[in-house]
């Protein structure tokens, strides 16, 4: 569930994986505060909700130990595949990778200590229904933490692209509103959601990510083979007008160059926890 899931194949979750080791250098602070404010500990039962590769379900892994277990669920089976592997070559047996939709959760009431979603409750179509779902499988006291990014001008590694792309392109800006990354620019729509499920201890945060890329050429390939929406949407026009629609997004992605010429972007995410 980390985008809708019409968007998901193999081609594009082997492009989440090329380039994994940038989005995971940048969000493992995520994953390690996600995973405190879970109040995840050895031995607890954790679900990961649109685990994409794999994240926070490893480290969640790693916290709860071998009495421990994590089920790591999303809506591609393609994703879930490449998360298997990770976990299969970092040794991890207490770990499981199940295709679910976290609308309509398959698990027992009350069997789970701790719930985490990164980047994925902003393509939910029905909030409500999944907060209650996930309600209903905590133990009383267990925890939800869930990131999600914040206005688009907090995560220019997220947004940059698709804004110069329309602009060079003379489209309108792009939706950055429901089912989109950015459909929580209102942090506190999600809080007032997490009350209004029976949550307490209702509690959000901001966290620093920093995105860095060798070059701004770099940063144009990883959005490039990371946006298949928007390659889409851009298909019909001339093969001219779309390379030099990419051409200014490497060009805007220059005024984040550091003096080695590395692109390092200071992006926000937005983490959310409560208790059952």
């Amino acid at each position: 569930m980390s985008e809708p899931a019409f968007s998901w194949d193999a081609a594009c979750a082997a492009a989440w994986g090329k380039w994994f080791h940038i989005l995971e250098t940048a969000a493992q602070p995520l994953s390690d505060r996600m995973v405190a404010l879970a109040g995840i500990e050895p031995g607890h039962r954790v679900l990961d909700i649109a685990t994409g590769l794999g994240e926070p379900a490893i480290t969640a892994a790693r916290r709860v130990g071998p009495e421990g277990s994590v089920l790591a669920i999303d809506l591609s089976p393609e994703m879930l595949a490449l998360g298997r592997q990770r976990a299969e070559a970092l040794g991890l047996a207490n770990i499981a990778f199940q295709h679910m939709d976290a609308q309509a959760l398959d698990l027992p009431d009350r069997s789970l200590d701790a719930v985490l979603c990164r980047w994925g409750l902003m393509f939910v179509p029905d909030l409500a229904r999944t907060l209650a779902g996930i309600r209903r499988c905590l133990t009383p006291g267990g925890r939800i933490a869930a990131a999600v990014w914040g206005p688009a001008e907090l995560a220019p590694a997220i947004s940059l692209s698709a804004r110069v792309i329309h602009k060079s392109l003379g489209l309108p800006p792009p939706d950055e509103g429901a089912l989109t990354p950015f459909a929580f620019s209102d942090v506190e729509t999600l809080l007032g959601a997490l009350t209004a499920s029976g949550f307490s201890d209702v509690q959000g945060e901001w966290l620093a990510l920093d995105f860095v890329f060798e070059s701004a050429e770099t940063f144009t390939a990883f959005r490039r083979d990371r946006s298949k929406p928007l390659q889409q949407k851009i298909a019909d026009y001339p093969e001219e007008q779309r390379e030099a629609a990419w051409d200014a997004v490497t060009e805007a992605a220059r005024a984040y160059a550091a003096a080695d010429g590395a692109i390092r972007m200071k992006n926000k995410a937005f983490c959310a926890s409560a208790q059952n």
